[in-house]
C-alpha cells in the first residue's frame, strides 16, 4: 500500500494534480491524503483567535469540498481519501508527516500559469516545497493530460544515488513497465567516455529497463530541456541533493532559462547524506 500526500489550494491545477496522482498510482489499496494548510496573518491579539477560528473552518469546508469533487471526476476508480488541514507554513507541515506511523512516499503537486515547469522554480508553493522537502515531490503542470508513463528521462550527474531515494521512481516505472533513459550532460569540451557509463542507477534499477545516453551543451537545464523536446517524454526525473550541480535548477537565476514543455511533469527525488 503506498501513502500519497496531495497539497490542495483548491484551484483547478491543484485538481488536475490530485486526478492525475491517482490515475498513477491507482486506486486500489493506496491512500491518498488531501492537505490544505492555513496562516493567520498578523494582528492584534484581540483580533488572533477570530481570525484563526474563521480561516480554520474554512480550510475545514474547502478541503472537504475539494475531496468531494475529486471522487465526483473519479468515480470508476473510488479512491480512498483522507483530509487533513493544518496551521502552518506548507513545507514544514509536510516534513512533519515524515513523523507519522505511515508517512508519504511522495507528494503531488501542480503547477501554476502557462510558464509550466518554469513556474515551479520561481517562487512558488511548489518550488518552496521542491527545495525543502524532506519527501520525493512530483510537480503536474496544468495542462498536463494523464497516460501511463512510457518515456520516462532520468538526469544524472554521476554522483552516488541510494535505494531508498528512487523508491518512487521503481514503483512508477515497473508499475507502467516504463523506458528509463539514464541521461548524462556533457559540457563544454568534455570528450565523450568509452564503454559504460558506471552509473549509479545500474545497480539500483537492475531489472528495470533502462538505456545510457551523453548529450552536449553548456547549460544542463537547456541541454535536458532539448531532449524533451526532441520526442515523447512522459515524465522527466531530476535528483535534489540540496547542493551540487542540479541545485542550478532550483535557482531564479537559470530557471528563466528553462524551456522544458508544459505538458510534461517532473518528479524531483530528494538525495541527502552525500
Amino acid at each position: 500500500m503506498a501513502h500519497v500526500l496531495i497539497p490542495t489550494d483548491f484551484s483547478s491545477n491543484s485538481l488536475n494534480a490530485a486526478k492525475y496522482a491517482i490515475n498513477l498510482y491507482g486506486a486500489k489499496g493506496n491512500v491518498f491524503t488531501i492537505l490544505n494548510c492555513y496562516m493567520m496573518p498578523r494582528g492584534t491579539a484581540s483580533t488572533m483567535w477570530s481570525i484563526d477560528d474563521m480561516l480554520a473552518k474554512e480550510s475545514v469546508e474547502g478541503t472537504t469540498d475539494f475531496a468531494d469533487r475529486l471522487k465526483e471526476e473519479l468515480t470508476d476508480l473510488d479512491p480512498m481519501l483522507e483530509v487533513i488541514t493544518e496551521h502552518g507554513d506548507l513545507p514544514n507541515v509536510i516534513n512533519r508527516f515524515m513523523d507519522d506511523e505511515d508517512p508519504p512516499e511522495l507528494v503531488v503537486m501542480g503547477t501554476q500559469g502557462a510558464s509550466g515547469l518554469k513556474e515551479v522554480l520561481m517562487g512558488s508553493n511548489t518550488a518552496d516545497v521542491i527545495k525543502r522537502s524532506e519527501i520525493p515531490v512530483l510537480a503536474v503542470p496544468q495542462d498536463a493530460t494523464y497516460s501511463v508513463p512510457k518515456k520516462i528521462i532520468v538526469a544524472d550527474d554521476g554522483g552516488p544515488v541510494s535505494e531508498a531515494t528512487i523508491n518512487v521512481l521503481q514503483r512508477i516505472a515497473r508499475d507502467s513497465s516504463a523506458e528509463l533513459m539514464i541521461v548524462r550532460v556533457l559540457k563544454g569540451t568534455d570528450p565523450k567516455p568509452e564503454g559504460p557509463i558506471g552509473s549509479a542507477y545500474d545497480a539500483l534499477l537492475k531489472e528495470i529497463p533502462h538505456t545510457h545516453h551523453y548529450i552536449s551543451g553548456e547549460n544542463v537545464i537547456n541541454a535536458l530541456s532539448d531532449m524533451v523536446g526532441a520526442g515523447k517524454v512522459d515524465l522527466v526525473v531530476l535528483l535534489h541533493r540540496h547542493r551540487g550541480l542540479f541545485e542550478q535548477l532550483f535557482h531564479r537565476s537559470t530557471a528563466t532559462k528553462l524551456a522544458m514543455h508544459t505538458h510534461v511533469p517532473m518528479l524531483v527525488l530528494q538525495q541527502f547524506g552525500d
